[in-house]
C-alpha cells in the first residue's frame, strides 16, 4: 500500500519468520498476525503511535523482521529519523537476502530519505562525569568524543561537568551534516569542599568563619594557599593548609570527642527509659545512661535499643555544664508485643482456672460438710437414745415392761449408730481437707491472676509512674513514662 502524501510503503504481509534458536509458539504467532493486521488498519488511520504499539509487539512475539519495516516506516512518518534508520538497517541485516532483495527500491530509498534527514553531534571535551542533555534528554555521562546522532533541526544542547560552569547553546543541524563541539567548558572559581563527621562545627579559614557543618556546597574562596581550621567545643579541633586553584582542595575534618571532657564544656545525660537494660548510644558510641556520662554539648543524635524493641532514634540539643535528662518510651517489635499478649492471655487463662477449681472445691467441700453434719447429728442421737434403752434394762438383759425391743436389739442398734457416728466423724474431717484443698488452689489461682504480665505495659502515660515488682531476691523498681 503507499500512502498518497508520503512514498512511505508498509509490508502488508506477515510472512514465515527467519530460522530462529528457537520457534515462537503457534499461539504467538496467531497473536502477532492479528496485531500486526491492527497495525497496519491503524496505520491507514493516520493513528501512528497506536500502529507503533501494534507492530512492537508483533515483533516482540516472533522476532519476524518483516515487521521492522513497518516499524521503520512508522518512526519515520513520527519524525523519529534515528530511530526509522536503525529499524531500517536491522530489518536489512536480519531479513532474508530474498525479501530485502524484492524490496530493495524501497529499502534503498527509505535508507537515503532517513540518511538525508539526520545529522550528528560530536562533543569533544576530556571532562569525568560530562552530562550531556539533547533537548533536555540526557544522554549516558562520559568523558572524551561522544557522538550523537540526531533528526535534522534545531536543537539545543546542554553541557555540564563537576566543578565547570554549565553550557548550553542551540545548533542548525542540516541532514547529512556533522557539528562539532570542542569548545572547553569554564572552570568554576577556586572552592574548597568542606566534609566533617560533626554537625555543627564551625570553618574557618585564614582565620575567618565561613560556615558550619553539614556544608552542602563547596565554598568560594580565592585561589591559593589556606590555613583550614574546624572546630566545635567538646571536640578536638582540626587544622590544616590546602592550595585552592582552578577545580579547587577538599578538606575531610575528623573530628573526636574531647578526652578527658572538661566539665564545664561537657554534657551531663541521663536517659530514662519505660524498660531496663537499655543501650544508649550518642553519635553511634555508647555512653552510661545514669547521668555519669560526659559528652560534647551541642545537637547529637540519640539512639537507645533493647532486645525485643523497636530503636529509638531522635535528634537531641545538650547544654553544656549541667544535666540534661532524656526521656524515652520504647515500643516493642511486633512479634514480642504478640508473644508478650499471648504469655499474659495464657496467664491470666491459667490464674482463672485454677481459682475456679479451687473456688469449685471449696464449694463442693463445703455442700459435704453440711450434708454430713446432718447425718452426723442423727447418728449421735440414735447412738444417744440406744444407750439409754439399754441403761433402763436389767443387768440380765429384762428390758421395761411395754418395751417391743429385746436388749440384744437396742444394742445392736446403738453399736450401728457409732459405726455411723464414727464414719460421719472421717466425712467431717475430709470435708474439711477438701474445703482446705480449694482454699490452697484458689490462693494459687489468686497469685497467678497478680502475677500476669501487665496489660498497660506498653501504654504512654503522661508523667512517670513507678513500677513495683518482685523478684526472687529482692525488690525490683523501674519507671513507666
Amino acid at each position: 500500500m503507499r500512502l498518497h502524501r508520503t512514498a512511505i510503503v508498509l509490508c502488508l504481509a506477515l510472512g514465515p519468520a527467519t530460522a530462529l534458536a528457537q520457534q515462537p509458539p503457534p499461539a504467538a504467532v496467531a497473536e502477532a498476525r492479528e496485531r500486526y493486521q491492527r497495525g497496519i488498519d491503524l496505520f491507514e488511520e493516520r493513528n501512528y503511535d497506536a500502529a507503533m504499539a501494534e507492530f512492537q509487539r508483533a515483533y516482540e512475539l516472533t522476532r519476524n523482521p518483516a515487521v521492522l519495516f513497518n516499524i521503520s516506516a512508522t518512526h519515520e512518518l513520527t519524525g523519529h529519523f534515528v530511530e526509522a534508520l536503525d529499524a531500517m538497517l536491522d530489518y536489512e541485516r536480519r531479513a532474508p537476502a530474498a525479501a530485502v532483495q524484492q524490496r530493495r527500491a524501497d529499502v534503498d530509498a527509505a535508507l537515503g530519505r532517513l540518511r538525508s534527514r539526520i545529522g550528528t553531534i560530536v562533543i569533544r571535551f576530556e571532562a569525568a562525569g560530562l552530562d550531556v542533555r539533547v533537548d533536555g534528554l540526557q544522554r549516558p555521562r562520559s568523558s572524551g568524543n561522544i557522538e550523537l546522532r540526531v533528526a535534522a533541526g534545531r536543537h539545543r544542547v546542554s553541557l555540564a561537568a563537576p566543578h565547570y560552569q554549565a553550557r548550553e547553546a542551540e545548533f542548525d543541524v542540516s541532514g547529512g551534516s556533522t557539528i562539532v563541539i570542542s569548545e572547553p567548558l569554564v572552570p568554576e572559581r577556586a572552592f574548597m569542599a568542606v566534609e566533617c563527621n560533626v554537625p555543627g562545627a564551625e570553618v574557618l579559614v585564614d582565620g575567618r568563619p565561613l560556615a558550619s557543618t553539614p556544608i552542602t556546597s563547596p565554598l568560594p574562596v580565592p585561589e591559593g594557599s589556606h590555613h583550614v581550621v574546624v572546630r566545635r567545643p567538646g571536640y578536638t579541633t582540626y587544622e590544616t593548609d590546602v592550595n585552592s586553584v582552578g577545580a579547587g582542595a577538599r578538606v575531610r575534618a575528623d573530628l573526636a570527642w574531647a578526652d578527658p571532657m572538661p566539665r564545664d564544656v561537657g554534657a551531663r545525660v541521663t536517659v530514662q527509659a519505660n524498660e531496663p537494660d537499655i543501650v544508649a548510644m550518642i553519635d553511634g558510641r555508647r555512653i552510661a545512661s545514669d547521668g555519669t556520662a560526659l559528652v560534647p554539648p551541642g545537637r547529637h543524635t540519640l539512639r537507645v535499643e533493647r532486645t525485643d524493641f523497636l530503636p529509638d532514634e531522635r535528634e537531641v540539643d545538650l547544654a553544656a555544664g549541667r544535666d540534661n535528662a532524656l526521656s524515652v518510651f520504647l515500643m516493642p517489635t511486633p512479634a514480642y508485643r504478640e508473644a508478650y499478649s499471648s504469655s499474659r492471655r495464657r496467664a491470666l487463662i491459667t490464674g482463672g482456672v485454677v481459682l475456679g477449681i479451687g473456688a469449685a472445691v471449696i464449694g463442693g467441700g463445703a455442700a459435704l460438710f453440711f450434708t454430713n453434719e446432718s447425718t452426723l447429728g442423727d447418728a449421735e442421737t440414735s447412738r444417744d437414745n440406744n444407750q439409754a434403752l439399754l441403761n433402763s434394762c436389767t443387768r440380765g438383759g429384762n428390758c421395761p415392761s411395754g418395751s417391743t425391743t429385746s436388749y440384744v436389739q437396742i444394742e445392736q442398734a446403738r453399736n450401728d449408730a457409732i459405726v455411723d457416728v464414727d464414719n460421719a466423724t472421717i466425712w467431717r474431717w475430709t470435708s474439711v481437707g477438701i474445703m482446705g484443698a480449694g482454699l490452697i488452689t484458689s490462693v494459687v489461682g489468686v497469685v497467678l491472676l497478680a502475677g500476669a504480665p501487665s496489660g498497660s505495659r506498653f501504654d504512654r502515660h503522661a508523667s512517670l509512674m513507678p513500677r513495683v515488682g518482685f523478684t526472687a531476691r529482692n525488690l525490683d523498681l523501674a519507671w513507666t513514662f
